[in-house]
């Protein structure tokens, strides 16, 4: 994993040391080496920003050219099928200069153009200055493990992994998106191709981006559907099986040693058992717990790594590590995150970097293919088919989206109104064109969650909690031909007998231990309802009433009175957040976890 930057000036281009300060912003995520190459007298300039996993020699250095230098790539994520695509690559005539998986995106872009993504199965944000066509390519992986930002001006282009480096542009004005905030204020996350800061823009998931003659043209190179043609109980168990076998097997790549971040649930106790089973060394586990009894599983993580045979090493998360974290978190997401999950990601992340690991395994992504949210049974309606009449298709999209906005969502339309003066805000937007009407219900909250929850919400969390602290996060159960097997299975199979995650089980039983199989997990959540009530409500309070977003005619005084009344903690913490956001990647204001201590 890396982090990458680009500029494209037209006009005057910034200096170098300005485009290095940018750079360094993404220090966190490749702290192993920087590259710069500027190119057409500095107008083109493109920086890395480098973690080693492949080939640490220096020829896996980026900016990486091809052999005439008339094609440049900076690249952040995983190709796991680069061997593979390296030997065909060679045999078409190809020349390799290192054993990066890198170097295949160069030629593979060489011998295929655009198309290339098509080849390519991994975890990719990237861009390639085409020298000789004088334009960009920007692309994202098919999922949107990795991510794009990008701010087009009226003299050129950038793009970074992050926002922070492009807030840092000597031309960029911060300013906040406040249709942005809304959508954040109703999901907890800035949704699909939005960004929180005003003129920016992240590229969807599956999507790429061509740069050219001071245009951008953006198109999707892939698309999930439902496409049941596995109808058959033992040839879906089957096919789940090989496919998760293989996404295991290929993502295992490394020549850094590798962990597991290990719950004790199925999807990492699953990716766990696989590792652990191909590895000739004890692979090391990384668990959080919690002070709070109902939220704490390292009783089933200490089974699982008993079973599997992992070197375990666990800590503990409290309401005091919280103030540290929750300052943590405003300083790691360059957006509002509400996520709670986001503390004990980026604990868990250190807790592998403090034991020298740089690449580790984690279950993220089965819930979705295998429909193991509780959220799903309210979307479990068998009397259902597909032969209503369009204009019930409407109306009950319409429904759907409430009812799952109703599951998922934090502030509604009339909330936002209050707190922020938006008046006809749409609340369900971010979902409107994501929600198919002629697949079954469960199947179509899948989709939906595939397409906006998975990617903003819980790979964003991942991607930023593991790079803050040089990790490489690998998600194999989100392998694009896993994710397409997964969608090819018969909805009847997925959630038969209303059984959350029901085929799934059933397909790895072989590699996770039965305790585990039949345990129902709590999730990996904060216990935010237990700490607001004690010490975080008061520190709300008081940066909530005379803060930055109300000093700046954002928030409403009578919105957060009214919001601070109801005590709702989960809509507490949402507003908390958005108003540290506000005060560090707004005011610029470098807020301690000992001011945070004084407030509450």
């Amino acid at each position: 994993m890396c982090g990458i930057l680009g500029t494209i000036d037209s006009r005057q281009p910034i200096g170098r040391d300005a485009f290095q300060s940018m750079l360094h912003t993404l220090h966190s995520r490749g702290p192993d080496g920087e590259g710069i190459e500027q190119r057409d007298g500095g107008h083109v300039q493109l920086g890395h920003r480098r973690l080693s996993i492949i080939d640490l020699s220096d020829a896996g250095k980026q900016p990486m050219p091809n052999e005439d230098h008339t094609v440049w790539l900076v690249f952040n994520g995983e190709i796991y099928n680069f061997q593979e695509l390296r030997q065909w690559l060679a045999s078409a005539g190809h020349r390799f200069r290192s054993q990066t998986d890198s170097e295949v995106i160069v030629h593979a872009y060489e011998e295929w153009g655009d198309d290339c993504v098509h080849e390519l199965r991994g975890i990719f944000a990237f861009a390639i200055w085409d020298e000789r066509r004088r334009r960009l390519f920007l692309a994202r992986d098919q999922i949107g493990v990795k991510p794009l930002y990008y701010w087009q001006h009226d003299a050129g282009f950038v793009f970074a992994s992050q926002p922070r480096a492009i807030v840092e542009h000597p031309r960029f004005t911060r300013s906040l998106n406040e249709n942005a905030l809304a959508e954040y204020l109703a999901y907890g996350y800035v949704p699909h191709d939005g960004c929180i800061f005003s003129g920016m823009s992240k590229l969807p998931a599956g999507q790429s981006l061509v740069y050219e003659n001071g245009r951008s043209t953006v198109a999707e190179y892939w698309r999930l559907d439902y496409k049941p043609s596995l109808t058959d109980r033992h040839d879906a168990e089957s096919a789940v099986r090989t496919a998760i076998e293989e996404a295991v097997e290929l993502q295992m790549v490394s020549d850094v040693p590798i962990g597991v971040f290990l719950s004790g649930g199925v999807d990492s106790s699953t990716v766990t058992g696989l590792v652990t089973a191909r590895s000739a060394m004890q692979i090391p586990s990384f668990t959080i717990g919690f002070d709070r009894p109902e939220k704490d599983e390292r009783e089933y993580a200490a089974l699982a790594a008993k079973a599997l045979g992992t070197k375990p090493h666990v800590r503990e998360m409290g309401l005091d590590d919280a103030f540290e974290y929750l300052q943590l978190v405003v300083n790691t997401y360059d957006e509002p995150f509400y996520d709670g999950s986001a503390l004990p990601s980026l604990m868990v992340a250190q807790l592998a970097h403090a034991n020298r690991i740089k690449v580790v395994l984690a279950g993220d992504g089965a819930d979705e293919l295998f429909a193991g949210y509780l959220r799903y049974d309210a979307f479990h309606n068998p009397g259902r088919t597909a032969r209503l009449k369009r204009w019930l298709f409407r109306e009950s999209t319409e429904s759907a989206l409430e009812r799952y906005f109703g599951l998922i969502g934090f502030l509604d339309r009339d909330a936002i109104e209050l707190l922020v003066g938006t008046a006809g805000f749409d609340h369900l937007g971010p979902l409107r064109g994501f929600w198919n009407p002629d697949v079954p219900s469960v199947t179509a909250a899948q989709l939906l969650d595939m397409k906006t929850y998975l990617i903003d919400d819980i790979l964003t969390k991942v991607d930023r909690a593991s790079m803050a602290s040089s990790v490489e996060a690998r998600v194999p159960l989100l392998d694009h031909k896993l994710v397409e097997t997964a969608f090819t299975i018969d909805h009847s199979l997925i959630y038969e007998g209303s059984e959350r995650k029901s085929l799934m089980k059933r397909a790895v039983r072989n590699w996770v231990p039965p305790e585990i199989l039949t345990t129902r997990k709590k999730g990996f959540s904060v216990p935010t309802k237990h700490w607001m009530e004690r010490r975080l409500y008061t520190m709300a309070r008081s940066l909530l009433r005379d803060g930055s977003l109300v000093s700046r005619g954002i928030f409403r005084p009578l919105g957060i009175e009214r919001l601070m009344k109801s005590e709702h903690p989960h809509h507490t913490w949402l507003v908390l957040i958005a108003e540290l956001w506000s005060r560090r990647w707004l005011e610029n204001e470098k807020i301690g976890e000992d001011e945070l201590r004084r407030c509450a």
